[in-house]
């Protein structure tokens, strides 16, 4: 070993020869890419959200003996595998469904559905027949797009 200092590293009172410094190449440059990409495309694919079916937008009136229904839960649920889609009319009778609370939607399939007035608001109160909640009469057919569904129900 020699003393010049470029090549030496004094270490506890020796000298020892420094590292040879790294140097980048084509290959090294390559391999370093992949696995970067790789590390960040398996990151991705964790962090993303499970496959969801297809999903039809779904939005529509329910009206009660000709006059808006507000504030009625509207249920479809789907005839084959899948999640329940949920709305809640406002004031004019108008729902749109949501699929997740950040997915608009319904499974594209045919649906029973359920409404229902009964809200802790109104204690409990149902004000619909049981042939559109409990022993729903409803069904609906969700197509993939935009879907555009009515509800003309009678208190009769």
């Amino acid at each position: 070993m020699t003393n010049d200092p470029r090549t030496t590293v004094p270490l506890c009172g020796r000298a020892r020869r420094r590292p040879a410094p790294l140097r980048a190449t084509a290959g090294s440059i390559a391999a370093s890419t992949a696995v970067i990409a790789a590390a960040i495309a398996a990151a991705a694919t964790g962090c993303s959200r499970p496959a969801q079916p297809a999903l039809g937008q779904v939005e529509g009136r329910v009206t009660l003996d000709g006059r808006p229904l507000p504030a009625a839960l509207v249920l479809f649920t789907p005839a084959g595998h899948g999640r329940t889609s949920q709305g809640v009319t406002n004031a004019d009778g108008r729902y749109r469904l949501r699929y997740l609370r950040d997915i608009a939607g319904a499974n594209v399939d045919e649906h029973a559905v359920r409404i229902s007035t009964a809200t802790e608001e109104n204690g409990g109160r149902e004000l619909l027949p049981p042939r559109y909640h409990a022993r729903t009469e409803l069904a609906a057919k969700v197509k993939a797009g935009r879907n555009t569904i009515d509800f003309p129900l009678s208190s009769r």
